[in-house]
């Protein structure tokens, strides 16, 4: 009759080593589902200042054109355009594609910096998990223990 005794405090431990092992693997998964979350972000901020560079690249393109453009109108009308005011709205209109072309890039930069800010987030979030896991895989021992304990103590 001793050994059936045993049973219930074998059962608490065991559960308790269940619940462990069970705490330790979903928190395994979620913060390997937060780095890969983190990694997609970072490729994400990676992208987008690639895409600013481009489209500021195209925009200093246009701003090209538009001054090649007034250089051409400007001649064709008998203007000498290297000086003057045909010279001056040439220069302004440079300016202003440069302008536009640096908000550009601000702008992929600032949403590229959110990206890397929300991908740092994902990486504390990855290592909380895992701190909660090992938190309640301790806690499910010490709880599988005190039932083996009470077990043990209500057989006697």
């Amino acid at each position: 009759m001793c050994w059936m005794a045993a049973i219930p405090i074998g059962m608490a431990l065991l559960g308790g080593v269940m619940g462990a092992q069970n705490a330790r693997q979903e928190g395994a998964f979620n913060a390997g589902m937060f780095r890969q979350n983190a990694a997609l972000k970072d490729q994400a901020a990676n992208e987008t200042i690639a895409a600013g560079d481009t489209s500021a690249d195209w925009q200093r393109v246009r701003t090209g054109q538009a001054v090649g453009t007034q250089r051409a109108v400007q001649a064709a009308n008998g203007i000498d355009v290297n000086s003057g005011s045909a010279a001056q709205l040439q220069d302004d209109t440079a300016m202003i594609g440069e302008l536009d072309a640096l908000t550009i890039q601000n702008n992929a930069a600032r949403q590229a910096y959110g990206y890397r800010i929300q991908a740092q987030q994902d990486r504390a979030n990855a290592a909380q998990t895992l701190t909660n896991a090992g938190n309640k895989a301790t806690g499910s021992i010490l709880g599988g223990l005190g039932s083996a304990f009470g077990s043990f103590a209500g057989g006697r």
